[in-house]
């Protein structure tokens, strides 16, 4: 992600109120085969695929199985690449090691692409653009009405340890205290609690944190950065890669890739117009 700024446009702002109740009942209510369901013809090898844990609404589990956007997504992908699937979750710093040392053929996380990243890894063409947002107390709203008032003005901002997030606030941050947390339900506790001011991390997993708890959590509504959203795997497997942008290609075509999207972000036509306007 850049260090440059997108703002939400007036028409995005509007737009995203509703979504914040409709991305809840999305996120509470669906629910996605367990892997054992997908069954294809035996003797492919298995795709082993790392998610991060608990980061809605990416990712986590519920009972015996997970869930979330990327968790539709990988299962459709393995039954359209003929192999069963077999799934990893670990904590968000520890994705990149498991594409790296070749212990996973995918990642699928919520995954910015960045040059940084691209040296260690190879990408998939992006599903879909986002951004990144600031999250503050609803009492707060008025004293933080843009990223640069958060940046200035906030005492103590609260990242994700290892994400796009942390290295905005790295770099144009300058008087607030930096706290970094292993996942954005720990940092949305300690905003909860006072011990920061704001969190600055992905849009969607904001946007959904907001959603269960609008009466004391309030996203700034402008958008941060140009995130190209996609799935990471090891450089040497080019073959896959192949694969993964072609599936993904039909998947354009046929709605596939629209339908999914819909069910876990309601609003993400709004934050690609954002995109293309900036």
């Amino acid at each position: 992600m850049s260090g440059r700024r997108d703002v939400l446009g007036r028409g995005l702002r509007a737009c995203l109120a509703p979504f914040l109740v409709i991305g809840v009942a999305a996120c509470t209510t669906a629910s996605t085969p367990s892997p054992s369901s997908v069954r294809p013809p035996a003797g492919l090898p298995a795709l082993q695929v790392v998610i991060a844990d608990a980061v809605p609404p990416y990712a986590w589990s519920e009972g015996d199985r997970f869930v979330g956007l990327e968790v539709d997504f990988a299962n459709e992908l393995a039954a359209a690449l003929g192999r069963p699937i077999r799934f990893e979750a670990v904590d968000f710093g520890e994705v990149f090691g498991r594409v790296v040392d070749g212990r996973a053929d995918l990642a699928m996380a919520g995954l910015t692409v960045t040059p940084a990243r691209e040296v260690q890894m190879a990408f998939s063409e992006p599903y879909v653009h986002s951004g990144f947002l600031a999250l503050v107390r609803r009492e707060d709203a008025d004293r933080y009405p843009t990223p640069e008032s958060v940046a200035s003005r906030a005492q103590a901002i609260g990242v994700v340890k290892g994400t796009t997030g942390e290295r905005w606030a790295n770099q144009r941050v300058r008087s607030s205290a930096i706290m970094t947390y292993p996942t954005a339900e720990a940092a949305v506790d300690e905003l909860r609690t006072r011990r920061i001011d704001a969190i600055v991390h992905d849009a969607p997993v904001l946007i959904w944190f907001a959603s269960r708890d609008e009466a004391n959590l309030a996203p700034v509504m402008q958008l941060i950065g140009d995130e190209p959203l996609a799935w990471a795997m090891p450089r040497t497997d080019d073959a896959l890669r192949q694969q993964v942008n072609a599936v993904l290609a039909r998947w354009r075509s046929d709605g596939t890739r629209d339908r999914i999207l819909a069910r876990w972000l309601p609003y993400w036509q709004r934050l690609e117009s954002a995109e293309r306007a900036r």
